[in-house]
């Protein structure tokens, strides 16, 4: 009887294998070398680096100029903010003391970077009209006019970027 076995394989004198060891150490090995390949292939080609740098560009382009209106709109809105706060203030003061209450208004009035407040002297109604100017990034852009009548608790303030608004009355 003939008892067949699988061939032995001897390699730089080493321990005989058998061919399935053989097989899967070959195995092994062509997949650690592909593996190492594929991190030496890593990255971005020339081409998708030029097409982002342009997509980024396109973006920023349309973004920029919008950003910019903003930021004059938010500096505006300061000075808004700042004269409603000076005519809410008088209003309230106004019910005690006219004339601490106007000298109070116009103090609040002079400590902006970005707006010239103008207080001229109350109405013989007791209301006050203020006008504001942008200063520094926003002088020209732009505008505001209010008043205040403190007897009635009737404030107004018109805002513009164009040109003075007409003054508001509050009678």
């Amino acid at each position: 009887m003939v008892v067949l076995s699988a061939p032995q394989v001897h390699i730089n004198n080493q321990h005989p294998l058998k061919m399935t060891s053989l097989k899967s150490k070959l195995q092994l090995a062509l997949l650690n070398r592909k593996k190492g390949r594929n991190l030496i292939e890593k990255g971005f080609t020339l081409v998708e680096l030029m097409i982002v740098i342009v997509i980024v560009g396109i973006l920023s382009s349309v973004a920029l100029p919008n950003f910019l209106s903003q930021a004059s709109k938010a500096k505006g809105t300061e000075c808004t903010t700042k004269a409603g706060a000076i005519l809410s203030a008088y209003g309230a003061d106004a019910l005690g003391d006219k004339a601490e209450a106007l000298n109070t208004a116009k103090g609040s009035a002079t400590d902006s970077a970005l707006c010239d407040f103008s207080v001229p002297a109350v109405a013989n109604s007791g209301a006050l009209e203020m006008t504001v100017t942008g200063k520094g990034d926003i002088a020209g852009e732009y505008f505001a006019a209010g008043c205040v009548n403190p007897a009635t608790g009737s404030r107004e303030l018109l805002t513009s970027t164009e040109a003075a608004p007409t003054a508001p009355t509050c009678a």
